[in-house]
């Protein structure tokens, strides 16, 4: 079962959830300076560690740690997933989902052994906000969206310096926040072929105010200001030429059907979206099912068969 957002705060606890809608005003899509927001030096060090290397079904699987490009946020955990041979091999990073089970970079670990076998190597980063790293005021989480935006590109850096990886056979896959930030992402690079964005909302002030209410201390409309120059829907306007798979589900309690096809519809062509009988962990076989067959599709993966299940 996902995590109920109403337990993050005791406040919350009896409230009944409601169905997060989208502000009718049309987003603002960034500027040359909200891109700059999200900009970093790519020559800085991540001080690679390895912790530890196991081998599944002639997979390996690497538990890897990297310094944080803030310092405050300590070091970065992330699974390297590699298949045997020289490649060249298509590349994906994954981001997980603020939710149980498995909210971290451990979700989407089934799906990269399974893609390795079919020529993928994959990085699958462990987020730290909202995770570990409570939203608290606006101009804080605003720095913090940052940070982490920029921790999902460093990981990308970390899939590209892998030799075995064709540079042009790259996607993102991500849940929840992690749909979020990779919504940030295809705004700012040109590095992803493909985009599939799962459960995500876009924008985040919804959730914020609503499940850390002490990020209203100054004002719902201060909070607003300070983080909507990051939020996903006005960034994935410019993903072209990438592609985009959206995945919702028709019973998600923090996700109105409204507020997702919004989403959807400021992203840029080619996309598709796809709806799904699920609540918010979107943990139903036809979701997987659709996105391992989309992603072979936009990689180019020859060897594999889409008549698999």
């Amino acid at each position: 079962m996902p995590i109920s957002r109403s337990k993050l705060s005791p406040i919350l606890f009896a409230v009944s959830l409601l169905s997060l809608t989208v502000v009718a005003a049309a987003p603002k899509r960034p500027n040359a300076d909200t891109k700059n927001l999200v900009a970093y030096n790519r020559s800085a060090a991540l001080d690679l560690k390895e912790v530890s290397t196991r081998q599944e079904d002639g997979v390996t699987i690497k538990d890897l740690n990297y310094a944080a490009y803030a310092p405050s946020h300590g070091r970065i955990k992330a699974y390297l997933v590699k298949p045997e041979g020289k490649g060249p091999f298509a590349g994906i990073l994954y981001f997980h989902w603020l939710g149980r089970p498995r909210g971290d970079r451990t979700q989407f670990l089934d799906e990269a052994v399974a893609l390795a076998k079919e020529g993928v190597v994959s990085v699958l980063i462990q987020g730290y906000f909202p995770w570990s790293e409570k939203p608290i005021d606006g101009p804080t989480d605003r720095q913090k969206i940052i940070d982490q935006t920029i921790e999902a590109r460093r990981a990308l850096d970390l899939l590209l310096a892998q030799k075995e990886v064709d540079r042009k056979r790259v996607a993102y896959v991500g849940h929840d926040y992690g749909s979020m930030y990779g919504g940030i992402v295809s705004g700012v690079e040109k590095r992803v072929k493909a985009y599939v964005l799962i459960a995500g909302l876009g924008r985040f002030s919804p959730w914020s105010l609503k499940y850390w209410p002490n990020t209203a201390a100054h004002g719902n409309e201060a909070y607003e200001q300070a983080v909507t120059p990051l939020d996903p829907i006005s960034y994935v306007a410019h993903g072209a030429p990438a592609a985009f798979l959206f995945q919702f589900a028709n019973t998600d309690e923090y996700i109105s059907k409204e507020a997702a096809t919004a989403f959807y519809d400021q992203a840029s062509k080619p996309k598709e979206i796809k709806w799904y009988d699920a609540d918010h962990d979107m943990n139903v076989d036809a979701a997987r099912k659709d996105r391992r067959e989309w992603l072979a599709r936009q990689l180019h993966l020859a060897a594999f068969s889409l008549s698999r299940k």
